[in-house]
């Protein structure tokens, strides 16, 4: 990359989905954010085995170094260096890409480049059934070795019936368990999983995968084989058709960040997102389109409120 060139783009958090992450990229480093307000910034630096040891600092596969925290309102937050850093040497570093943060993070969110999708695959016809990683250079596909699809991250407990707080629903924390099994029970013992690149008009084509038999090697799939909502909502009982239902709903304040939703589907995202004040307003810059702005300026001033009166709990 030249000294001068900048590369702004996004790409998705997976497994499960949690938003984009977005990135500005210039010959120094980068900098880095999950919602488009508070930055990451990192420059890049030679390893050394004694750097190493600092992995809350240093990233050695991208050969990164932490500098420190960047947002409109806060400004840059350094944060501590090695002993064997030089710390004038790493803010020289760091200033083109603070000064690129100056004049560039309003345009998010920014393009997405991870068009390669890996999805896990239906036993019984091989439909796509939900999305579990994703790459940008069909190249460089990463090696997945664990197909077992989980809901949530491992320490994230918030997911149960009651998230809406909805009287018609019960608490339950063991929930999650049930969704993972209700999808890990339907990609079979065996879990397949294919690769396709996703063309500009939402077809895909296969490029990959695990345990691929050999008559879907290569196939076509269009649009509307693949789940909007990157997960499958066509389930043969009702109580498992439900738990679908509520799961998404729960994510809609993340799937709102998906380019091309239906109007339709965005304007119920919306409604069940507007139920979670926080998240909304964590991920709202990085949504390409809001329906009712309103509500959504209503959600945020909610929020404030919120925030300044921490009796009200937070959702």
């Amino acid at each position: 990359m030249s000294e001068s060139a900048t590369k702004c783009y996004a790409f998705r958090r997976l497994s499960p989905f949690q938003g984009f992450l977005q990135v500005i990229e210039t010959a120094n480093g980068q900098a880095s954010s999950s919602n488009g307000i508070n930055w990451r910034i990192q420059v890049r630096y030679p390893a050394s085995p004694e750097l190493a040891e600092y992995n809350d600092y240093f990233d050695i596969e991208q050969q990164t170094i932490l500098v420190g925290f960047w947002s409109s309102e806060g400004g840059f937050h350094r944060v501590p260096q090695p002993p064997m850093v030089n710390a004038h040497d790493i803010e020289i570093l760091a200033q083109p890409i603070i000064d690129e943060l100056l004049v560039t993070t309003h345009k998010v969110p920014f393009e997405q480049i991870d068009t390669c999708e890996l999805w896990l695959l239906d036993e019984k016809d091989y439909s796509p059934l939900v999305l579990i990683a994703s790459c940008s250079q069909p190249e460089h596909l990463p090696d997945i070795q664990n197909l077992t699809w989980e809901s949530t991250l491992v320490n994230d407990h918030s997911f149960t019936r009651s998230w809406s707080i909805s009287p018609n629903k019960t608490s339950d924390p063991s929930i999650r368990n049930k969704l993972n099994d209700q999808i890990n029970n339907r990609s079979g013992s065996k879990p397949i999983a294919q690769w396709f690149i996703r063309e500009k008009h939402g077809n895909g084509q296969s490029i990959g995968g695990i345990n691929i038999p050999e008559n879907i090697t290569g196939r076509s799939l269009d649009k509307a084989d693949f789940p909007e909502l990157l997960l499958t909502e066509y389930w043969d009982s009702e109580p498992a058709l439900e738990l679908i239902k509520d799961y998404l709903e729960w994510q809609a304040p993340f799937l709102l960040t998906l380019p091309h939703l239906s109007p339709v589907i965005r304007k119920r995202l919306e409604v069940a997102a507007f139920k979670q004040v926080f998240k909304v307003e964590s991920q709202h810059k990085l949504w390409p389109e809001v329906i009712d702005k309103e509500k959504l300026k209503a959600v945020l001033i909610e929020a404030q409120m919120r925030r300044s009166n921490p009796e009200a709990g937070q959702s």
